[in-house]
C-alpha cells in the first residue's frame, strides 16, 4: 500500500500543519475531527459504531498519527472525567477497530506529552527518566502510551509513541504561552490596549519548538519501523519566559510593563525543564530549523493579520 494516512484530531492547531506537510510530502491524508472543518470528516472516537462505520468508509490506511486529544492542562484539571474519555478510552477502542478492520500491521503513531516525566531528576530529560505525571492530562497520555508500547508487545498493531515537548507556531490558541504573549504585544502595538503584559510565572524555563519541525519529525518517524519505541521531541535547549518577552520586544520595538495575573501562575511550577532529542536523531538524522525568534515571529505576523481582520 502506498503512503495512506488518517489523522486524527486533524482540524487542530497541530493537524492542519501535519495534513499540509503529509500531502506535500506525497501522502495520500484523510482527517477525522470532532467538528466539522473544511476537508475533515467528522468522527468522535468515543462513539465505536461511528468510528466502525467511519473505517469502512474510508478503506484501510497504512498509518494513523493519533491527535486528536484535549492538550491543555487546566481543562483536564477542570474536567478530569472527559479528558480520560478523549485522551484514554479514546486510544483503547480506535486502537482494537484498526486491528479489526486494517490488521495488526497498521502502524500506529501515538503523540504522547513530555508532562508524562513530572519534575525532573536530571537534565536533559531522556527517554530513561523517571515516569511521574502531575496532572490528569498527563496521567492520561502516560495510560495511552504505556498501552500502545503493550498493544506492539502483543501484536495488535505496529506503535511509535512520541513525546513532544512544548511547540508553538501561528494559529496556536492563545490559552498557550507564548501565542498569548504574541497576541496581547499585537493588540498593544495596534494600541487596542496599553503597554502591560499579563503573564504567570516569567522565571520558568522551557524547551519550545516550531510546529513546522514538529510535524517533519512525525511524518519522518512514521516511515521508520514501528516497534512499540518511545522518542522525545524536543530542542534541547531551553530558554526562560523573561528571556522571551525581552526578545519579543526587541522584534517588536515596544516596551511593555509585567504585570503577573495570579490565574495564569500553576501552583508548583517547575523551575527549568529541557530534553534530549538524541535518540530521535540517530534513527531519522533531525534536527530543528527553526530557532525561538522563529517561532515568536510567526505566532507575532498571525496574530497581526487576525486582528487587522477582526477590528
Amino acid at each position: 500500500m502506498s503512503k495512506r494516512a488518517l489523522v486524527t484530531g486533524a482540524g487542530g492547531f497541530v493537524g492542519k500543519y501535519l495534513t499540509k506537510h503529509l500531502q506535500n510530502c506525497g501522502w495520500e491524508v484523510l482527517g477525522c475531527d470532532m467538528v466539522p472543518h473544511i476537508g475533515v470528516q467528522v468522527c468522535n472516537l468515543l462513539n465505536k459504531q461511528e468510528t466502525e462505520n467511519f473505517l469502512k468508509s474510508i478503506g484501510p490506511v497504512s498509518h494513523v498519527f493519533h491527535l486528536s486529544a484535549i492538550s491543555f492542562v487546566p481543562q483536564s484539571m477542570q474536567d478530569p472525567l472527559t479528558c480520560f474519555q478523549t485522551n484514554t478510552d479514546s486510544v483503547v477502542g480506535l486502537a482494537h477497530l484498526l486491528n479489526k478492520h486494517y490488521g495488526e500491521k497498521t502502524s500506529f503513531i501515538f503523540i504522547s506529552t513530555s508532562e508524562v516525566y513530572g519534575p525532573p531528576h536530571y537534565l536533559p530529560i531522556d527517554e530513561q527518566h523517571p515516569l511521574n505525571p502531575q496532572n490528569p492530562y498527563a496521567i492520561s497520555k502516560l495510560s495511552s502510551d504505556l498501552y500502545c508500547q503493550y498493544l506492539n508487545k502483543k501484536g495488535v498493531l505496529f506503535t511509535t509513541i512520541i513525546r513532544p515537548f512544548n511547540h508553538s507556531g501561528a494559529g496556536q490558541n492563545e490559552q498557550f504561552v507564548l501565542s498569548s504573549f504574541a497576541k496581547q504585544f499585537i493588540e498593544i502595538k495596534k494600541g487596542i490596549k496599553k503597554p502591560f503584559l499579563h503573564v504567570g510565572n516569567i522565571d520558568v524555563e522551557r524547551d519550545f519548538l516550531h510546529v513546522l519541525d514538529v510535524v517533519w519529525a512525525y511524518e519522518l518517524l512514521a516511515q521508520k519501523e514501528a516497534n512499540g519505541e518511545v522518542y522525545n521531541l524536543c530542542s534541547g535547549k531551553s530558554h526562560s519566559l523573561k528571556q522571551i518577552i525581552e526578545l519579543l520586544q526587541v522584534i517588536t520595538g515596544i516596551e511593555v510593563e509585567i504585570c503577573v495575573d495570579s490565574e495564569r501562575t500553576r501552583t508548583n511550577d517547575i523551575q527549568r525543564i529541557y530534553g534530549s532529542h538524541e535518540k530521535l536523531r540517530k534513527i531519522i538524522q533531525w534536527e530543528p530549523k527553526h530557532n525561538i525568534k522563529d517561532i515568536l515571529t510567526d505566532l507575532l505576523n498571525y496574530w497581526s493579520e487576525r486582528i487587522e481582520s477582526t477590528t
